[in-house]
């Protein structure tokens, strides 16, 4: 009998657990949300181990959100036949990646390195460099039981969207409850909720819903306006700036000296931001000083017409179409002003076509 309403309980629970799951997942989907995955430690790690494969066609992408967002992952690999690797951290300097690829012996690829002032020259060990180091720590540590629950939950996220933990987990919408700044203390407001969708490839994208609502584009410009005025400022010390100029330019010539190439890239900024932006960090100071002391190569967005005219839905970064736009005319600029082929891809891709077909032609 006893064991009769254990099996009852048992049916009892898994099936409210069950129908709890199943209109959880409902409720996601009819609000019209869009599947993604987590962009986390493993996933990070799972596209780091890529990084032996890069080439200037191929090249692995480091910086914050305007890069990994801007740059079209599945375009550049329609334009150069191969397929980048994505390893930006939205709302992080790259520096810590930057210095990690230095430091890897086996590393002898091409690095373009997005540059938002901002978070670029943001003070050594500071708030700004903690989902790097994060990250970092994780990967070399990755051990097998992980890699084996990454393709598990790979599987399930791509089904499932209440996996999502960073829009639906119950703590993230707990941090979404309006909390007023008190005086002297200033807390980023919540993004729009459908603000950005993430691809497997690591891929962000500003969602079809974003895009088409102007009020939610306003949301996120008084976001941005409220960060960037409000945030408190702390004046940068020449010797601190001096440093940071110092670490890079020993990550580049590490990478460079064992045949490496680095690329610095300034994706659009526009309206408020871009002026706070050029008030705070005068290109000369910054930008121009980087590509001196490194001596690497640089594109930014501003010394080109065809690359300044996109403009950016919430002042800080491209849409989908933007970047797809964008990225075709990237890759054209960077091949004249570098010198890189990207054509490799393209050619032994075409190589193997014809092999194929020459092939099957002789065998019948």
């Amino acid at each position: 009998m006893r064991t009769s309403l254990y099996i009852r309980a048992g049916l009892l629970a898994l099936f409210l657990v069950t129908a709890f799951v199943i209109g959880w997942e409902a409720y996601w989907r009819l609000q019209g949300f869009e599947l993604s995955y987590n962009d986390d430690e493993p996933l990070w790690a799972f596209h780091r181990q890529r990084i032996y494969e890069s080439s200037p066609a191929a090249p692995v992408m480091i910086g914050s959100s305007r890069i990994k967002f801007g740059l079209d992952l599945t375009r550049w690999e329609e334009a150069t036949g191969a397929d980048p690797i994505q390893l930006a951290l939205v709302g992080t300097s790259p520096r810590p990646v930057l210095a990690n690829l230095a430091q890897d012996e086996n590393f002898k690829g091409t690095v373009l390195v997005g540059v938002t002032e901002f978070l670029f020259f943001s003070p050594p060990g500071g708030p700004f460099e903690i989902k790097a180091h994060n990250s970092l720590k994780f990967y070399p540590d990755w051990s097998m039981a992980q890699q084996a629950s990454f393709r598990v939950n790979q599987a399930l996220e791509s089904q499932l969207m209440f996996l999502d933990e960073e829009r639906f987990a119950l703590r993230f919408l707990l941090d979404r409850l309006y909390i007023p700044n008190r005086p002297g203390v200033f807390a980023i407001p919540p993004f729009p909720l459908p603000f950005t969708v993430n691809y497997f490839n690591r891929q962000t994208s500003i969602t079809e819903e974003f895009m088409a609502d102007t009020a939610l584009q306003n949301q996120q410009k008084q976001i941005w306006v409220g960060l960037f005025t409000n945030a408190p400022k702390v004046p940068m010390a020449d010797s601190t700036l001096n440093a940071i100029f110092d670490d890079v330019k020993a990550s580049v010539a590490k990478i460079q000296a064992r045949g490496g190439k680095v690329l610095f890239v300034r994706m659009p900024s526009t309206g408020p931001i871009r002026e706070f932006e050029k008030q705070a960090f005068p290109r000369e100071k910054f930008w121009d000083r980087l590509l001196h002391e490194t001596g690497a190569p640089g594109i930014h967005f501003e010394d080109y017409p065809q690359l300044a005219s996109y403009p950016c839905v919430e002042w800080s970064h491209l849409g989908p179409e933007e970047a797809k736009a964008f990225t075709r005319d990237f890759i054209q600029i960077m091949q004249q002003e570098t010198g890189w082929s990207v054509q490799k891809a393209q050619t032994a891709q075409a190589d193997t076509a014809i092999a194929v077909s020459t092939s099957t032609l002789t065998s019948r």
